[in-house]
């Protein structure tokens, strides 16, 4: 089977007043990096690396976010005056921004207790994951689906 060799390009940025919040980026179960992620809006933490994909099968690009606890969101008066947050600026693949297709990524959050619970006991409904997502709040999952020949998948789905 051919294979094909794919160079990706994170640019991630934080949100945080105590502690920076940990991702783990994932080609399906392959682990290209896990450390903290301290870059700014202007200055994000930039992850690079190349991974070799066999054509015809798929993949899942994963951002496994952490390091949240339920000290990280201050809330005041009923608003959020301090919280740690994980944002997504942009991705490359193969030295092409993704663009736009950055928002059929999937997120499937870990709602933290005591809150999950207290907010259905309220009747608020949890939704169990978001598409249009680049700044991922609870610890969870980011997820974007994508199929070897890349050029092919793509072309399928910019428009």
């Amino acid at each position: 089977m051919k294979t094909e060799k794919l160079k990706f390009k994170l640019e991630l940025w934080a949100t945080y007043w105590d502690q920076v919040p940990v991702v783990e980026i994932l080609i399906n179960d392959y682990s290209h990096y896990k450390k903290p992620i301290n870059g700014t809006e202007k200055e994000p933490t930039v992850i690079e690396f190349e991974h070799e994909l066999t054509e015809g099968k798929k993949y899942s690009l994963i951002m496994e976010r952490s390091g949240k606890n339920g000290k990280q969101t201050v809330v005041e008066n009923g608003h959020i005056i301090k919280d740690q947050l994980l944002h997504i600026k942009s991705i490359e693949i193969d030295e092409i921004d993704i663009g736009a297709l950055v928002y059929d990524g999937v997120y499937t959050p870990k709602y933290p207790e005591p809150w999950a619970t207290q907010q259905k006991q309220a009747g608020n409904a949890l939704p169990e994951s978001f598409k249009n997502v680049t700044t991922i709040g609870h610890n969870g999952r980011w997820e974007l689906a994508f199929a070897s020949p890349f050029y092919m998948w793509l072309l399928e789905n910019l428009y």
